[in-house]
């Protein structure tokens, strides 16, 4: 499992807590403001994910078809998405899946 695929896993299972959470009847107005912005969070965090996911996709494929001739900016695409994905994954540090090389420097 990669970094990409780790974040969706556990944002699909956040966007889930948050809709279970929500159809409870008994929720307070403040607990139904949190967990409704836990559900929009979640979905921000999703849409950066793909973005992130597919512009290091894209640097990857670039360094692929250019071999060893890696331009400054495709290193330092891949490094900046790299800083941005470990970053994400600071909620999750506990989880099973998790791997400490994911841990920010």
């Amino acid at each position: 499992m990669d970094i990409v695929e780790f974040l969706l896993a556990r944002i699909r299972e956040d966007l889930q807590k948050s809709g279970e959470l929500l159809g409870r009847p008994s929720l307070s107005a403040s607990d139904r403001w949190y967990e409704e912005r836990l559900l929009l969070e979640a979905q921000a965090k999703h849409a950066v994910v793909e973005v992130v996911g597919a512009a290091r996709q894209a640097a990857l494929a670039s360094l692929l078809e250019n071999g060893d001739a890696i331009t400054g900016s495709t290193a330092q695409g891949l490094h900046w998405t790299d800083l941005v994905l470990k970053a994400l994954t600071l909620p999750y540090t506990r989880h099973a899946d998790y791997q400490p090389s994911w841990a920010l420097p």
